[in-house]
């Protein structure tokens, strides 16, 4: 209701300051013309109507900027007290702002995601440069310490492909987290599903040529995910923490602009406005000095 009489006083003060200085502006042609053609018809008047006009619309303009003042710090209350509502009025709004804790743990994934991933490229050289020592060509198989590193990088690759399958179940939550909310559109990204362990395994059948290409092409699946793919998740869950801030406060002010309306059709007394900027100038400026009584 505040908010609400401040907006119908900040109206009614456009209306007024527009009125005058339309008024002002015709008082000061009249003058200039009478001036020109009939310098002695009527100028004592009608330069008291226009110091009148301009006094009028210095005090309209004093009154706006008042309360122009006054409804920015209701505003800070309003906008408070509006979270604090919406949070009880719409449970898909605070379901989806709930959904928050879950942007905010993915850097926490994400760093893991990156600490599994050097494991395995580690190991993944170390599996690589083995698999030529001790290589037996006639039985086409590998060295013991071969085939444990080989098993070593697939032991990184399993842990690497458990914790992508992680990070996606966090993201198809969160998105269903989201579903039905204001916040609908803030979902968060999925990591390529490559399967390095099924891929590592399937190695140790081929030839020692095929073994080494395939080593080479893991080794720069798994360098494109270190060096940009990382990148862009996090960018993307950056770009989604933001989106997410965005559609709860755009939220926010569409709740608000309906409860103003209400408000200012069902509600609003002009005739109690003077009354209430009065007391609302006391408690948030320590003084009143509105200068117009509001009313139809």
């Amino acid at each position: 209701m505040d908010d609400c009489h401040v907006r119908c006083a900040l109206r009614l003060l456009k209306e007024l300051n527009d009125d005058l200085s339309l008024r002002a502006k015709a008082i000061q042609q009249s003058c200039s013309s009478r001036t020109r053609f009939l310098p002695t018809i009527g100028r004592p008047d009608e330069l008291a109507a226009l110091e009148s006009a301009r006094e009028e619309l210095a005090k309209a303009a004093s009154a706006q900027e008042t309360m122009v003042r006054l409804h920015a710090l209701i505003d800070v209350d309003l906008g408070n007290e509006l979270e604090s509502h919406v949070r009880t009025a719409s449970p898909a709004y605070l379901r989806g702002l709930s959904a928050l804790n879950s942007l905010l743990a993915w850097p926490g994934l994400l760093d893991k995601l990156a600490e599994k991933l050097a494991v395995l490229l580690h190991a993944l050289g170390m599996a690589r440069n083995m698999a030529s020592s001790g290589y037996d060509w006639q039985r086409r198989t590998f060295s013991p310490a071969a085939n444990e590193a080989i098993q070593k990088a697939r032991t990184a690759a399993h842990e690497l492909d458990e914790m992508v399958l992680l990070v996606n179940i966090r993201s198809d939550q969160h998105q269903l987290e989201i579903l039905n909310t204001p916040q609908a559109a803030a979902v968060l990204p999925r990591v390529p599903v490559v399967g390095f362990e099924v891929r590592i395994e399937r190695m140790q059948s081929l030839g020692i040529a095929d073994v080494q290409a395939e080593f080479n092409r893991i080794l720069e699946m798994c360098g494109m995910l270190e060096s940009t793919g990382l990148m862009g998740l996090r960018e993307t869950a950056e770009r989604v923490v933001a989106l997410h801030g965005e559609l709860s406060r755009a939220y926010l002010q569409t709740y608000l602009g309906q409860l103003r309306a209400y408000m200012d059709e069902h509600r609003l007394d002009p005739n109690q406005t003077t009354a209430r900027i009065h007391r609302l100038q006391l408690q948030y400026l320590g003084a009143v000095n509105f200068p117009y009584e509001m009313g139809m």
